[in-house]
């Protein structure tokens, strides 16, 4: 049976990227999202594409996670708490940092990277959203020798996978960027990797979409899904309104496993919160984007200013703030940049990443509910990614199986 209609529960980066690569081929798309559309985990993030980004589970971590989990100061906090669902996501996460299925994400993650790079250049050249799109790459900046021999590895790890890397010493780095301290060893520059402005770009992509007939609904969220006799039929939202379509796309981050269970689908995902604080520009301004390597800190030029993000933080469901979190981001860059100390703080933010435990996220049809399609669980990775997911989406509804092969992504692995 042809689909002609889509519920798309969710407008951050994977929902309104869905809407209008369906949109764009006349498809008859509604947009559901529980809050306002700039406020979601979307919006505040580094702004940085890298193609090609490693999972969040790594060979090794789970012995930092330890040390780390009871420190508030360190780059993965997880507050001490009784917690069922963050136990078994945990033990599920321990499986997933091995060698073999790092290895494993790596090679997929590696070869839908360089078709995020497509949909990016394929979107701001059609669409030309001013979003501060800068296809320069980003940098992996190191503050000591150690770290560098560190992060070579992942140079080594990208180059494999057919991605472009240059490494650079301390005087070469500041030759380039003025603003790095004496103190800074060096620097990878991840050449093909992209940086914008995520809070532009998901707003100016949702206003085409919109004048390419997409409905989109703020501050709808959605509490049931219809689905009699095993295929979904209509949403309800909180204020009692109905919406039916032909089809269903659950895009709601880390709301998603909730709504998830409601087509027979378990999607356990635990909510990565980070933060970012943007500060006006110091004296001896930046241009790169780049993560200061040591201490796990973005730095990105942005709407004048910086922005300085970062932490994974699973403390459940909640935008609660950790002002040692926000503050360790200011002192994390001051390490390697001159002039932060003198800047000024604009705003300040947290939100929550969608984190499965074996670092890949779900692109795929729900088991149990004919016509219900579930895109979410990117993690750190949902603002590079996102545009393909959309892509992918918009074609299992449209052609019957997205273009690239998503079998290690299917929504029963859990």
């Amino acid at each position: 049976m042809a689909r002609n209609s889509t519920i798309i529960i969710g407008a951050g980066i994977v929902g309104i990227c869905t809407a209008y690569y369906l949109a764009k081929r006349g498809h008859q798309v509604t947009v559901l999202e529980r809050g306002r559309l700039e406020d979601g985990a979307s919006k505040g993030n580094a702004g940085i594409i890298a193609l090609g980004h490693p999972p969040m589970g790594r060979p090794g971590l789970v012995w930092k996670t330890i040390k780390w989990m009871l420190d508030g100061g360190s780059p993965l906090y997880v507050p001490p708490r009784l917690d069922f669902a963050l136990m078994m996501w945990m033990f599920k996460f321990r499986h997933a940092c091995t060698a073999s299925w790092f290895e494993t994400c790596m090679k997929l993650l590696g070869e839908h990277g360089w078709e995020a790079g497509k949909c990016w250049d394929q979107i701001i050249d059609d669409e030309r959203i001013a979003c501060e799109y800068h296809r320069t790459g980003w940098m992996d900046v190191f503050l000591t020798q150690q770290g560098m021999d560190h992060g070579l590895q992942d140079v080594r790890l990208l180059r494999q996978h057919g991605f472009n890397v240059d490494v650079i010493g301390g005087d070469e780095l500041r030759r380039r960027e003025p603003a790095f301290r004496k103190e800074v060893t060096g620097a990878a520059h991840y050449t093909d990797s992209r940086f914008a402005n995520p809070g532009q770009f998901v707003v100016g992509l949702a206003e085409r979409a919109q004048r390419m007939g997409v409905v989109l609904h703020q501050q709808c969220e959605v509490t049931t899904i219809h689905a009699p006799g095993g295929a979904f039929r209509s949403v309800r939202a909180a204020d009692g309104r109905e919406f039916s379509a032909d089809a269903l796309v659950i895009a709601s981050g880390v709301w998603t496993s909730a709504l998830a269970k409601q087509v027979g689908t378990r999607v356990p995902m635990q909510a990565g919160k980070g933060y970012h604080m943007n500060i006006t520009m110091p004296s001896v301004p930046l241009e790169c984007s780049c993560v200061l390597n040591e201490t796990f800190v973005a730095v990105t030029p942005m709407a004048g200013g910086l922005r300085l993000a970062g932490t994974v933080e699973l403390s459940g469901i909640n935008h609660r703030m950790m002002q040692r979190r926000v503050e360790m981001l200011a002192e994390g860059a001051k390490k390697y940049l001159d002039g932060i100390d003198r800047t000024e703080i604009k705003s300040t933010w947290c939100g929550l990443r969608p984190c499965t435990a074996d670092g890949l996220p779900v692109i795929d049809w729900s088991p149990k509910v004919k016509d219900a399609f579930i895109a979410t669980g990117h993690a750190k990775y949902g603002f590079a990614y996102g545009p393909l997911t959309g892509r992918l989406a918009s074609e299992a509804i449209l052609d019957g199986q997205p273009s690239l092969d998503t079998s290690l992504m299917r929504a029963d692995r859990f």
